[in-house]
């Protein structure tokens, strides 16, 4: 009895041994493996950043430059691209702070400029993407600071609060569902800005997945098939996870063929001027005013572009181009050009950019801090022009 009981102990031994090296094993190699990947992933990070010159040209004669890259890269190192879900708008930003690039409960901060105690107060909001976002420029030359400033020198006797609520990746029709959440959270604007045009482009008419998120892969493939918020965790924060998920075969793909993105076109046209006219209801009912402005893109607008702009276009209009530009045209004859909108206040601001020679854009859409400047200048010009705010 004693003889097979020793037997049995050391093949029990024995197999612990061999389950406890196998883990240890593999407890090393996955370690190894993140290691490795994350160096992968920083490699590529600084092989787009050498590979874009466009951001090089923009900032070279702005004296905050390194302060701003170097707050840009302490952010993404800090956040890993990830956003923080939010019921029914889906995700705003993970908060940070920095001295040239804040984010404060899920939004990008605006400066303002000091204002005089007993001003008339002008609650101002502004919607949209990425380019509203304006993660390419610090907080004081977003698309909203700048605003602010414009605003501010106009109506020298209000107080503009100006805030930004420009998501990554949101689309026109997820921004009104913000907006409305916002609206039946108790705030109250009295002037609200869309801006917009690019990512219904993008991400409605070049998907291959027609009216889908431009995001839709991603959270599909996340919160379909994780349902621990740990593992989930464990996704965003893994380098080797991430490297992963970057090189499925299945990830985004764009439509190529003129016939589908011009039916697309059309239906992402129809689909905006209903979220046009949703918000329109919404403003009558809560009383303050609504504005959507069509924002310029490398691939349509006209304006003198500089060696590495034109070079950069003709990348993107050879890969996914074609949908944002058949979508323009579409949007220029049914709403831009169709008398039966002149007098409502939603504007083509493409041109915006038509007389400046110096470098405004970072990529196919997303702006220099001179580019956000002459965006606000127009904003503000147009508001001013069409007595849309009191004086």
């Amino acid at each position: 009895m004693s003889k097979a009981f020793e037997t049995l102990r050391r093949a029990y031994t024995g197999l612990s041994l061999i389950l406890l090296n196998t883990v240890l094993f593999l407890v090393v190699v996955i370690i190894l493996l993140e290691l490795v990947a994350g160096w992968l992933l920083n490699r590529q990070a600084t092989a787009q950043s050498a590979a874009v010159s466009l951001t090089e040209s923009a900032y070279k004669d702005a004296p905050w430059k390194d302060q701003f890259f170097k707050d840009v890269a302490a952010y993404q190192a800090a956040t890993g691209g990830r956003q923080v879900y939010e019921p029914y708008s889906l995700w705003k930003n993970p908060d940070f702070a920095s001295a040239t690039f804040t984010v404060a409960d899920g939004y990008r901060k605006t400066v303002s400029p000091p204002h005089t105690v007993g001003d008339s107060i002008v609650r101002v909001w502004l919607f949209g993407g990425s380019t509203m976002f304006c993660a390419d420029a610090p907080d004081e030359w977003t698309i909203a600071s700048q605003l602010s400033l414009n605003l501010h020198k106009q109506y020298p006797t209000k107080h503009f609060e100006v805030s930004n609520y420009g998501l990554p990746g949101f689309v026109n029709d997820q921004e009104a569902v913000l907006l409305s959440k916002l609206l039946m959270g108790g705030k109250r604007p009295d002037l609200v800005i869309f801006y917009d045009g690019f990512n219904e482009g993008h991400l409605k008419v070049g998907m291959v997945k027609p009216m889908a998120h431009g995001f839709y892969e991603l959270y599909d493939q996340i919160y379909r098939s994780i349902k621990e918020r740990l593992w989930a965790n464990l996704v965003w924060k893994s380098s080797l996870l991430t490297l992963v998920m970057r090189s499925r075969s299945d990830g985004i793909k764009f439509e190529k063929n003129p016939t589908v993105l011009q039916e697309r076109a059309e239906a992402v046209c129809t689909h905006y001027t209903s979220t046009f006219t949703f918000v329109q209801n919404l403003a009558k009912t809560y009383g303050f005013q609504a504005v959507f402005f069509w924002q310029p893109s490398l691939l349509t607008t006209a304006k003198p572009l500089t060696q590495e702009e034109s070079a950069l276009r003709n990348i993107v209009e050879a890969s996914n181009g074609q949908c944002y530009k058949i979508l323009h045209a579409t949007v220029r004859k049914r709403i831009f050009d169709n008398p039966a909108f002149a007098q409502l206040p939603i504007y083509d601001i493409n041109n915006a950019f038509d007389t400046v020679p110096l470098p405004t854009f970072v990529d196919y859409a997303h702006l220099s801090y001179r580019g956000n400047e002459a965006i606000a200048g127009s904003i503000a010009q147009c508001l001013l022009t069409k007595n849309l705010i009191q004086p």
